[in-house]
C-alpha cells in the first residue's frame, strides 16, 4: 500500500545519478568487487582475486575513486556555478545503493583511506580524497531530509507499506517482488520469498562463497601452480563476482524505474529539501575540499571516521540534525494529506472549521485578527497556549494559540491570533490570500500544523563555534595533561622502591 500520497524525495536525472554496489569477502571490511554506472546503462565492474591483499584492493579502489570524486566535484565546473560559492540552482547529485549494508561500506572506505600513506603519493592522495568523500556521504546519509546518498530499500519503505517485519524489508529483491509480481497475496508472497533467497548485501551468499569462490581463491594463492592456472582462476573469480554485482546493480535500477513510472508523484516541498542537500554538499564537503590548501584558511581538517574528536563539531552537527528534522517535515506536510493526518492524530495539529473572525485592533492602526476554530478532539492534544501554528497551504501566515476550551461532545474551541502575514499577500503558488481579518475565512475547513523553528537550531549551530560566550567551556575546553602519580624524583632507598613497585 502507498505510505503517503506523495514521494518525499527527489530522483535525479540519469546523468546526475550514480548507482554503486559492493561485495566483500566474508569477515573482511575491504571491498572484493565494485560495480558502478548510471541508471539505464550497463555497469562498470572491478574485482580483485584476493580481498585480503591490501595492495590489490587499493589499486581497485583507486580506479573507482575518480568516478565518485568527479560525480560530486562536477558541479564546480557547471557553467551556472558562481565562483563565489554556493549555487542551489545546480542539479542535485545522487548516489544510489541497494541497502544499508552498502552505505556501511562507505564508512569502511573512510576508515581505510582517509589518512592512509600506503603506496606512492599519487595513489594515496587519490585514496585520501575518496576517504574524505566517503566519510561525508556516510554522515550525510543520516541527516533527516537529505537526498544525496540513497539506499534503495529505504526509498521503497518510505513510499510503500509492506506486509512484513522490518528485518525482511532490508532485502531489496524481496520488496521489489511484492511490488512487481502479479496475482493474489499468496502468489506475491511466494515470489518475495524466492527473491529473498538471493543475497543483495555486501556479504555474498555463504554457499556461493564456500563452494564456488573459495576453491578458486585457493588456486590463485597457490604459488606452486603455473601462471596459466592462476590466471584462469582469477578470471573465474571475476566472472562470479561480476554476476553478483550485476544483480545488485540491476535491482537498484529497477527500483529507480519503478518509482519514476509507477510511484506516487513528487511532493512539491521536495525542491526545498533538494536545495538543502545542495547547501550541505557545498558547506560540509566542497567548501572544505577547496580550502584544504588555502594558507589563509589555516590547517586542513578531516573528520575522524571513528569519533568526532571535537566537542564543538559534535554539538554543531546535533543542531544541524535537529534543524533538518523540523525543516523536512515542514517542507513536505503542506502537500500531503497523509502527513497532515499523522500530525493531527499525534495531537500536534488541529483539523476543524473556522466559525468566527474578529479584529480586536479595529479602530487602531494595528490589526489584531483573532480566529475561532471548532475541532473534534480525535487524540490527546499536545498543543498549548502560546504555541504557534499555521494553516496548511498558508505556511507564511502564523497563528498563536490564545485559549483552548472544551465544549460539549468533545468539541474544542480554539482562539488563535494571527501574528504574521496579516495583510493580503500572494502565496508560493500564486494565489491571493485575503487579509487576516477577512470574514471570508468563516466556514472554511482548516488543518493547523506546527510552525517549524529550524532557524533557531541553525543559529545555535553558528553560535556553538564562539568560544567567548557563557557556557563555551563545555565545548571548547582543552583537556588537562595527565599528572604523574609517582614520586617527583627517583628514590634512593632500594627496598622502599621495590615495595612501591610491588604495590603497583
Amino acid at each position: 500500500m502507498p505510505a503517503y500520497q506523495t514521494r518525499h524525495f527527489a530522483i535525479a536525472a540519469d546523468e546526475d545519478l550514480l548507482i554503486v554496489a559492493f561485495v566483500r569477502m566474508g569477515g573482511e571490511s575491504a571491498p572484493w568487487g565494485i560495480a558502478w554506472g548510471h541508471s539505464g546503462k550497463r555497469p562498470e565492474i572491478r574485482t580483485v582475486p584476493e580481498a585480503r591483499n591490501r595492495e590489490a584492493v587499493a589499486e581497485m579502489v583507486a580506479k573507482f575513486a575518480p568516478v565518485l570524486l568527479e560525480h560530486y566535484w562536477s558541479p564546480l565546473r557547471h557553467p551556472a556555478h558562481r565562483a563565489s560559492g554556493l549555487n542551489t540552482e545546480l542539479p542535485l547529485r545522487q548516489v544510489w545503493m541497494p541497502n544499508g549494508s552498502h552505505i556501511d561500506m562507505l564508512h569502511f572506505l573512510a576508515y581505510s583511506y582517509s589518512f592512509t600513506k600506503f603506496g606512492d603519493a599519487t595513489r594515496y592522495n587519490t585514496l585520501n580524497a575518496l576517504g574524505r568523500l566517503a566519510g561525508w556521504l556516510f554522515r550525510e546519509h543520516d541527516r533527516p531530509g537529505q537526498m544525496t546518498v540513497m539506499a534503495a530499500t529505504d526509498a521503497l519503505r518510505a513510499t510503500y507499506v509492506f506486509p512484513a517485519e522490518d528485518v525482511r524489508q532490508a532485502h531489496l529483491g524481496y520488496l521489489l517482488a511484492w511490488l512487481e509480481a502479479s496475482g493474489q497475496r499468496e502468489k506475491r508472497l511466494q515470489a518475495a520469498q524466492e527473491a529473498e533467497e538471493h543475497s543483495i548485501s555486501i556479504t555474498l551468499d555463504p554457499t556461493i562463497e564456500r563452494d564456488v569462490l573459495e576453491p578458486l581463491v585457493d588456486k590463485w594463492n597457490d604459488a606452486r601452480l603455473g601462471s596459466k592456472v592462476r590466471e584462469a582462476s582469477k578470471s573465474d573469480i571475476a566472472t562470479a563476482l561480476g554476476k553478483e554485482l550485476t544483480e545488485r546493480f540491476a535491482l537498484v535500477n529497477r527500483t529507480i524505474q519503478h518509482l519514476r513510472t509507477k510511484g506516487p508523484r513528487e511532493n512539491r516541498g521536495v525542491k526545498n529539501l533538494a536545495k538543502g542537500s545542495l547547501e550541505e554538499h557545498w558547506f560540509q564537503y566542497l567548501r572544505l575540499e577547496l580550502r584544504r590548501d588555502d594558507p589563509i584558511d589555516g590547517n586542513d581538517f578531516t573528520p575522524s571516521p571513528e569519533t568526532d574528536r571535537n566537542p564543538a563539531a559534535a554539538a554543531s552537527r546535533y543542531f544541524v540534525q535537529q534543524a533538518s528534522e523540523e525543516f523536512s517535515v515542514a517542507a513536505l506536510i503542506h502537500d500531503d494529506e497523509d502527513l497532515q493526518r499523522e500530525v493531527v492524530m499525534r495531537g500536534d495539529g488541529i483539523h476543524g472549521t473556522c466559525v468566527a473572525v474578529r479584529d480586536d485592533g479595529e479602530g487602531t492602526r494595528r490589526m489584531e485578527a483573532v480566529w475561532t476554530v471548532h475541532a473534534d478532539e480525535v487524540a490527546p492534544l499536545r498543543i498549548r497556549e502560546g504555541d504557534t501554528l499555521c494553516a496548511v497551504g498558508k505556511p507564511k501566515r502564523h497563528l498563536q494559540v490564545l485559549a483552548i476550551d472544551r465544549r460539549k461532545n468533545d468539541v474544542l474551541e480554539i482562539e488563535l491570533e494571527v501574528v504574521h502575514a496579516k495583510k493580503e499577500y500572494r502565496d508560493e503558488r500564486g494565489r491571493m490570500q485575503p487579509a487576516a481579518n477577512s470574514k471570508a475565512f468563516i466556514g472554511e475547513e482548516l488543518t493547523l500544523v506546527p510552525v517549524p523553528f529550524d532557524q533557531i537550531s541553525r543559529r545555535k549551530n553558528t553560535k556553538i563555534w564562539n568560544a567567548q560566550v557563557p557556557g563555551a567551556w563545555i565545548t571548547h575546553a582543552k583537556p588537562e595533561a595527565a599528572r604523574a602519580s609517582g614520586p617527583s624524583k627517583p628514590s634512593t632507598d632500594k627496598d622502599n622502591l621495590f615495595e612501591k613497585l610491588g604495590r603497583l
